[in-house]
Order: C-alpha cells, then sequence, then structure tokens
C-alpha cells in the first residue's frame, strides 16, 4: 500500500507530504499532489543542486565509497559548511533525497553513488552534477551483471564521468588493473584533469 506512512509522518511532525492520490489522515493542505513521487523526489533533488553554488564531490568504487565520503565531509566541515549523504544513501532514491537535503549556503557537498547494472551510475551523476568524481576502486562485486567482469564494472564507475563538465576532475585509483580503462572513458566522456593515488 503506497503512502501508508504518510499520516504518520504528519503525526511526528512533517509539515507536508507529497503523494499521487488522496489518503486518509492526510488533509489537503498538508499534501503536495504529484503525478509521480518518484519523479518528483528527482526534481527536487535538482532543484537543490542548481540551487548551489556549492563545489561537489561524487565518489563512487567497489568498496570504501561510504568510508571515502564519510572522511571528506569531516574534512570539508573543517574549512567550511559541507553538506554530505547519510549513511550510505547513494541509489535512485537516496541520491535525490541527499540532494534535496542539501543547504543552498553549502560550501561543499559529498555524494555518494552505488550501482548493481550498468547504466546506474548515470542517472545519478546528471542530478549530482560533480566537479570532482573519485572512483575509490574496482573489484569483483555484482560480477554476475557484467559478462566482460572487472572491465564492465570499470566502464559502469565511470559512468560517473557523465554528468561532469570540461572542467571537472577525475581522481582514480592508480593501482587498480582497470586504471588506463577508466582514464579512457574519462577523456572520452570530456574530463582531462586526473589525479590518481597509491602506491603505484
Amino acid at each position: 500500500m503506497r503512502h501508508k506512512f504518510a499520516a504518520d509522518a504528519l503525526a511526528k511532525g512533517a509539515v507536508a507530504v507529497v503523494i499521487d492520490h488522496e489518503v486518509a489522515g492526510v488533509p489537503a493542505e498538508k499534501a503536495l499532489m504529484v503525478a509521480d513521487t518518484f519523479k518528483a523526489m528527482q526534481d527536487l533533488g535538482i532543484a537543490a543542486r542548481a540551487r548551489t553554488a556549492a563545489k561537489i564531490i561524487g565518489v563512487t568504487g567497489s568498496v570504501g565509497k561510504t568510508g571515502t565520503k564519510e572522511m571528506l565531509g569531516r574534512v570539508f566541515s573543517a574549512l567550511g559548511y559541507a553538506h554530505y549523504s547519510e549513511k550510505s544513501l547513494n541509489n535512485h532514491w537516496g541520491v535525490p533525497l541527499s540532494l534535496a537535503r542539501m543547504d543552498a549556503g553549502c560550501d561543499f557537498g559529498v555524494f555518494e553513488m552505488g550501482m548493481n547494472h550498468a547504466n546506474e551510475i548515470a542517472p545519478l551523476t546528471q542530478m549530482v552534477k560533480p566537479h570532482i568524481a573519485i572512483i575509490t576502486t574496482i573489484a569483483p562485486v555484482h560480477t554476475e551483471h557484467f559478462p566482460d567482469g572487472l572491465n564492465g564494472i570499470a566502464k559502469a564507475k565511470a559512468e560517473i564521468f557523465s554528468g561532469m563538465d570540461s572542467h571537472g576532475i577525475a581522481i582514480l585509483n592508480r593501482d587498480n588493473p582497470e586504471f588506463d580503462l577508466i582514464v579512457a572513458e574519462a577523456k572520452r566522456q570530456g574530463v582531462t584533469k586526473i589525479f590518481s593515488f597509491g602506491k603505484h
């Protein structure tokens, strides 16, 4: 049953709810009626991203996304007003929710983006539009969805570059065997400022 928590959210202090049909216990003045709640969440995230002048950092990778995001969020909090996504809110619902929660006056925003299949990071990065993209590492996670194995995972992670402009910066793990492939994907998508880290 969709919206089964809407009335409860209002009872717990929510100012309003976004719903796509009338719900018992939700007065009309507390409801923002939309055709599609998922599209509304995406639009809210996109609007929040558009209204900020913050430096935006996107983080993806097979492992280490949340730790990297948490570390960066804390570091940037010492330098200014930083927003970073809670927990592991890194999917098609979590990313727009995290964006929507970002204050317009932030100096920095750090967003984690996850995937299980190809073509899942591309729509997320189009919302986040990072100035800086970090790919932590490529590892055999979700390989059942990638016939070409780690190369397929690397290409899916490299979708993060599709939301960047020509001034974007990529920070990549030089120790990954797929490093050259990711660099080629970054350049193909117009990102030429590439920095690396690792033991290499």
